[in-house]
């Protein structure tokens, strides 16, 4: 059978729902509609319904938005599945030996519990597999990455074609990931109106090229905190791997546990070949050290190769050739994390550099490693310099960086923060006629060269 992917439509009412389907019949073999957002399910226009439905009444207890009586729900059921031969959703706790059809019955599983209870789990597939029915329905909270490799191990013992519904933490990358974990398929959502936790949106499923990704496709993605889901490169790797008809996806892997996303990844390479990992705060010292990299940060690995890289420090160069900085130039670098070390390793050359920042006893720390001098933001305010570096995230939420730290305007400045709109220093330099270099053009430097490292290896895998 082929992959599943489905769209989750509420029943608001009549008008809502049709113009939903007019909108999206033809962009989605299948189409579930969730009567239980109306209070009375059976005003549900049943012209809509055809053999690629699904229809499902969530009770409250399950988390459904309106009250419905269970046996008219039992009813309507039998009465859509021999009119139109469409599925419907059961729960398989409310489940009472109704004898639907079985090519029509979904049963389901939901857990709200913030930890997966997989003796529980097990019950009820097994008690699914004593039960006549097409689909297993499964959805749990998922927090960690090991519990992708021990869902998958779980789902194995089904007799029926699961159906995975990740919620939690990591429900949206386990969707994406959906035909790695033994699921038939995954839900999406309307953005305004969706109907469960976590649920992928219709345009993330087409940024991501939903529709194509197969148990044959490359994964590769962004490893880093919260804000990698808003990384320039979701868009720009994918559209680029869609353009050129290649079967691989660049995801937003968002880690809190380094060690666990690890396991997972190598534990993961039997069954998933992954093309590239690029790495974001806090984690590119992190891959460093647990690459032994000579390297005392990096961005990205390249895994066929065993290859680590960074290309944030060619960036630099760049940076400093176009803005034409030179050998003698004073330059202040802000900031004492990763970030602000890739710049002084990639400026070993440059003698007069001096590091800033409000974390003193990191910083201080930094600049001894590379031989530099460090000093507090008090005294760095009376200084002037031919080049600011600012490795902070100031910017990104609309803050002045001159304002935050009072430093006086240097020559020109390269401004890393990114966001949808242009920092405020941004703006400035441009008022100012500042000569510039900021984070969006920063990024493309460096994700030109990770697409190179993508291609040679992606190519190879295609030809």
């Amino acid at each position: 059978m082929r992959f599943m992917i489905i769209l989750s439509i509420p029943f608001l009412n009549k008008k809502f729902i049709a113009k939903q389907v007019k909108e999206y019949r033809d962009k989605f073999e299948w189409l579930e509609f969730r009567l239980d957002f109306h209070p009375d399910f059976e005003k549900f226009p049943q012209n809509l319904i055809d053999s690629k439905t699904i229809i499902t009444i969530r009770d409250v207890s399950e988390e459904g938005k309106c009250p419905s009586n269970f046996s008219n729900k039992i009813s309507f059921y039998k009465e859509i599945i021999s009119k139109y031969k469409c599925l419907v959703d059961c729960e398989i706790e409310l489940y009472k030996r109704q004898f639907f059809p079985t090519p029509n019955l979904i049963l389901s599983y939901h857990d709200f519990a913030e930890k997966i209870d997989y003796k529980k789990l097990e019950y009820f597939i097994n008690l699914s597999n004593s039960i006549p029915s097409k689909f297993l329905k499964i959805a749990v909270n998922i927090d960690k990455y090991s519990d992708f490799l021990e869902l998958e191990k779980t789902i194995s013992h089904s007799q029926k074609l699961v159906l995975l519904v990740g919620m939690g933490k990591l429900g949206k990358i386990s969707r994406l990931l959906y035909p790695f974990s033994g699921s038939i398929g995954t839900y999406v959502g309307l953005s305004e109106f969706p109907t469960a936790k976590g649920q992928i949106t219709i345009a993330e499923s087409e940024k991501f090229n939903l529709k194509d990704i197969n148990k044959n496709t490359k994964v590769g993605g962004i490893i880093g905190g919260k804000q990698v889901e808003k990384s320039l490169g979701l868009e720009f790797y994918n559209k680029y791997f869609r353009k050129n008809n290649i079967n691989a996806v660049y995801l937003p892997f968002v880690v809190n546990d380094f060690n666990d996303f690890w396991d997972w990844f190598e534990r993961s390479k039997n069954k998933c070949e992954f093309y590239g990992l690029t790495f974001t705060m806090p984690f590119k010292t992190i891959i460093a050290e647990k690459l032994r990299s000579q390297l005392p940060t990096a961005n990205l690995y390249i895994p066929t190769k065993n290859a680590i890289f960074n290309t944030d420090a060619i960036a630099f160069q760049k940076s400093i050739q176009y803005l034409k900085i030179k050998k003698g130039d004073k330059i202040l670098i802000f900031g004492s994390g990763s970030t602000a070390e890739t710049v002084l390793f990639s400026l070993s050359k440059f003698k007069n550099i001096i590091i800033s920042g409000r974390n003193k006893k990191i910083g201080k720390l930094l600049a001894s490693k590379y031989h530099k001098k460090f000093i507090s933001l008090k005294y760095a305010v009376n200084l002037t310099f031919d080049l600011i570096i600012n490795c902070t995230p100031i910017g990104m939420n609309n803050e002045h960086f001159f304002e935050s730290t009072n430093l006086q305007f240097p020559m020109k400045i390269i401004d890393l923060p990114y966001s949808d709109k242009k920092t405020p220093l941004i703006q400035k330099c441009e008022q100012e006629r500042i000569p510039f270099v900021d984070g969006k053009i920063f990024w493309k430097w460096q994700a030109e060269i990770q697409l190179e490292k993508f291609a040679e290896i992606l190519n190879k895998r295609e030809s």
